[in-house]
């Protein structure tokens, strides 16, 4: 006669089998999981900045304030009692001067930001009617075929006003004019290019500057106003 202790153990060991199965059997027969969806794509992310002025409205409100400041912050002026020189002397009038080479430097990275148009659109271009000045058409044709020239006439004004930034630095009044000159130079070059490229100037006549009853040849300015 078997043990019931034996016989009890027997039917454990049987009824753990036939479970193991089943879940065998539940789990063969169950049907693979779908594949999860794929990943909607994510949204472009916004721009880090949005361009609102045209070129010549960065001109008028940063450029051109900026550059007149300092042409007109260090001059030697001759009069009739003699030369006289004008230059920053406090440090306000110095710090002044820093403040507006800061953002002659600033404003040459705005002119060759990414979709920046020459003038904002309906807007005639500045002088425009005047012999040799092209159209606002015209000009954004230029502008967009010689772009990388723009681009560095801009870097070349940033050099310019970076070299002007060192001389403030230093308070050397005769630094600031050999940059002012710079500036100058790379200003009446953009402007010959992309403003008023069919300027015609007049030859100086043999007795210039010998009368007073010669008039100088009048010639676009190279800031407004």
């Amino acid at each position: 006669m078997k043990c019931p202790l034996i016989l009890t153990c027997s039917v454990l060991v049987v009824l753990s089998g036939l479970t193991a199965c089943q879940k065998s059997e539940v789990t063969a027969a169950a049907p693979a999981a779908a594949p999860a969806a794929a990943a909607a794509p994510a949204a472009p992310a916004p721009p880090a900045y949005q361009v609102m002025a045209s070129i010549q409205e960065l001109m008028d409100a940063v450029i051109d304030p900026s550059a007149d400041a300092l042409w007109d912050s260090v001059s030697i002026i001759e009069t009739v009692k003699g030369t006289v020189f004008h230059q920053p002397h406090t440090n306000e009038e110095w710090q002044e001067a820093r403040r507006h080479a800061i953002a002659l430097i600033e404003g040459t990275n705005l002119l060759v930001m990414d979709g920046r148009k020459l003038v904002a659109p309906g807007s005639p271009v500045l002088d425009q009617g005047t012999s040799g000045v092209l159209s606002a058409e015209e000009g954004q044709q230029k502008f967009e075929s010689q772009h990388p020239t723009f681009v560095q006439f801009a870097k070349a004004l940033r050099e310019a006003g970076t070299q002007m930034l060192a001389a403030i630095d230093k308070k050397d009044a005769t630094g600031m004019m050999n940059a002012g000159a710079a500036m100058d130079g790379v200003c009446e070059s953009c402007h010959l290019t992309f403003w008023y490229p069919n300027q015609v100037i007049p030859p100086l006549p043999d007795d210039f500057g010998k009368t007073k009853a010669v008039p100088k040849p009048k010639r676009i300015p190279l800031s407004p106003g």
